[in-house]
């Protein structure tokens, strides 16, 4: 396997500690908490003055620009500095929200300033998330990657959890003019925490470690192509689960249908927290990728039962177990990547997994809107189930996967 990034190119003396994890993680906290608010003053402006059509445009445009974005900011996180990009972005996000918040407030935010401004936030989004998984391994040594990923996704769970309900407060209460002002000094913060990190060694990359491409690494590392099928399978499902089946199983099943729909979406987060900050409690195992495949069986079983059961408590149970299962194996996969993939090739491989995962989202809605039409909402759990058991077997009976080890995988398995 090839070394993590080489110790040449980091200083003792240079290398960071707890301090800018710190600062990185209050940033994006609280960057990921005004995101919330526009999630939901978004919505509030869009329908209360043109309608579900144009917010669905609005909202299109924002997913192919984000999309667009993971595309550049692949290589962009290999060429430049990770910390460089996030400060971008985060500044562009900062000015582009802070206009809309001025538009919203005046009564001036017609449809073609708000595609504008989508569309801006989105490229700054997909820019914006190979770097922020970069960067970790810069500001922690090796043996905390994992405990500081963890604590990363919880944290990013735990705004997820209680964000919305605190948005959906405020701009009921003050409107969507004072909550996009809350996310964009919310950025103005993620600025600041940024500015005051530390600059890391590897921020001044040497041009020659920059030429390795993502297609080389992808042959030595057979694991990554296992890595972006659950991605891609993995998302296929849950997305016709979360974003159909779920809603439409409950409203067939449960009164009333929303309040039910938002605690098994609680329960959901809940079980992700706990989960993400279990794994980071915890010493690596000796093949954390098995261990993180193998927690997809059990969640399997979970989304069949879900699909089958009949009442909102029972669901609410399992769906705390999906979520749990969920966070965990993804804390434990992207520690594996943030190590075991050379940091020149590092944000490529980050994007690539990320279009896998983003890209193949409204491929499962769509599938599993289909289906649900086509024979109800229990179908649609039923085939997420056999899609992420079907690939949790095909990838704990695969070589990468039963070869890796946490100092890195035979010469055999590479080849």
């Amino acid at each position: 396997m090839p070394s993590p990034t080489p110790r040449s190119m980091i200083r003792p003396g240079r290398r960071l500690s707890l301090p800018p994890l710190a600062l990185l993680i209050t940033g994006q906290a609280l960057s990921g908490l005004g995101d919330r608010f526009f999630v939901v003053a978004l919505p509030a402006i869009l329908l209360q003055r043109y309608g579900t059509g144009t917010l669905a445009l609005v909202l299109t445009v924002y997913g192919a620009a984000r999309l667009a974005g993971l595309f550049l900011g692949g290589p962009f996180a290999d060429r430049f500095p990770p910390r460089q990009i996030m400060l971008t972005a985060d500044v562009a996000r900062a000015v582009v929200i802070g206009v809309l918040c001025l538009l919203a407030w005046t009564g001036r935010a017609g449809v073609w300033e708000l595609c504008a401004a989508t569309a801006i936030l989105g490229l700054a989004s997909g820019t914006f998330l190979p770097a922020s998984f970069s960067i970790i391994p810069a500001i922690v040594d090796e043996s905390r990657i994992q405990r500081a990923t963890s604590l990363n996704y919880a944290t990013t769970q735990a705004v997820a959890l209680g964000g919305p309900v605190i948005a959906g407060v405020a701009v009921a209460r003050f409107g969507a003019g004072p909550a996009l002002a809350v996310d964009a000094i919310s950025y103005l913060v993620s600025v600041v925490t940024l500015w005051l990190m530390r600059r890391p060694a590897n921020d001044a990359m040497a041009p020659a470690a920059r030429a390795a491409g993502l297609r080389g690494v992808m042959r030595e590392l057979p694991l990554l192509k296992v890595i972006m099928t659950l991605a891609a399978v993995g998302n296929i499902g849950f997305a016709g689960v979360l974003e159909v089946g779920l809603p439409a199983l409950l409203h067939q099943t449960v009164a009333p249908f929303a309040a039910a729909y938002g605690i098994v979406l609680g329960a959901f987060g809940l079980g992700a927290l706990l989960g993400s900050l279990l794994v980071g409690a915890r010493p690596t195992p000796r093949n954390p990728v098995r261990l993180a495949v193998a927690l997809l069986l059990p969640q399997a079983v979970m989304l069949a039962a879900a699909g089958l059961t009949a009442g909102a408590t029972l669901t609410t149970l399992l769906f705390l177990g999906v979520g749990f299962t969920n966070a965990a194996a993804n804390v434990l996969l992207m520690a594996v990547v943030q190590t075991a993939v050379p940091a020149e090739v590092r944000g490529r491989v980050f994007a690539a997994l990320l279009v896998a995962s983003i890209g193949f989202f409204p491929v499962g809605a769509l599938l599993a809107g289909l289906l649900a039409s086509a024979t109800g909402p229990r179908a649609v759990f039923l085939l997420a189930a056999a899609l992420v058991a079907v690939t949790s077997l095909a990838g704990l009976m695969s070589r990468p996967v039963r070869f890796f080890s946490r100092g890195g995988e035979p010469h055999a398995v590479r080849d």
